[in-house]
């Protein structure tokens, strides 16, 4: 986060929004616009992690990095890589793995986690900007910053 954006979310994070978010929906006054922003813009942020995570792939086939893609819920973006049936060994090369009847590990490429700070610098304060905005919509419609589940 820059010095210049300040965070509107200092209390409870992205965390506590998602949380208040869902006990609106517990107590059947879900805001759908509200998840949907969320869900796009933490989307937004892990596509940008995507370009980084396909240049840093190891290829043999190519069928790897054609299945790496962005994810994301109300709380947190993901990136996936691999599937059960067509690349099932997507965490064997980005971990490592034992190598069955010896000591030995093949070498990971923590193609991934190494892709992350490259792209923070292009994510974070666009991502501040977003959620800051729709804590803002969130204060504005509802009157509170915050809305905790009621204890029974």
């Amino acid at each position: 986060m820059s010095r210049q954006t300040k965070a509107l979310l200092q209390v409870g994070g992205v965390h506590g929004m998602a949380s208040s978010l869902q006990n609106l929906a517990r107590e059947g006054m879900g805001d759908t616009e509200l998840d949907k922003k969320m869900k796009a813009a933490s989307k937004a942020a892990a596509e940008k992690i995507v370009p980084y995570a396909k240049a840093a792939v190891p290829v043999r086939t190519g069928a790897l990095r054609r299945s790496i893609k962005a994810d994301a819920t109300r709380r947190y973006g993901r990136i996936i890589a691999g599937t059960p049936t067509r690349v099932p060994y997507a965490l064997a090369v980005h971990a490592g793995r034992d190598i069955p009847g010896s000591r030995k590990r093949t070498k990971a490429t923590k193609f991934i986690s190494k892709s992350i700070p490259k792209a923070w610098p292009q994510i974070v304060d666009e991502y501040v900007k977003a959620m800051n905005a729709i804590a803002k919509e969130f204060q504005k419609k509802h009157g509170v910053d915050r809305i905790y589940r009621a204890r029974r």
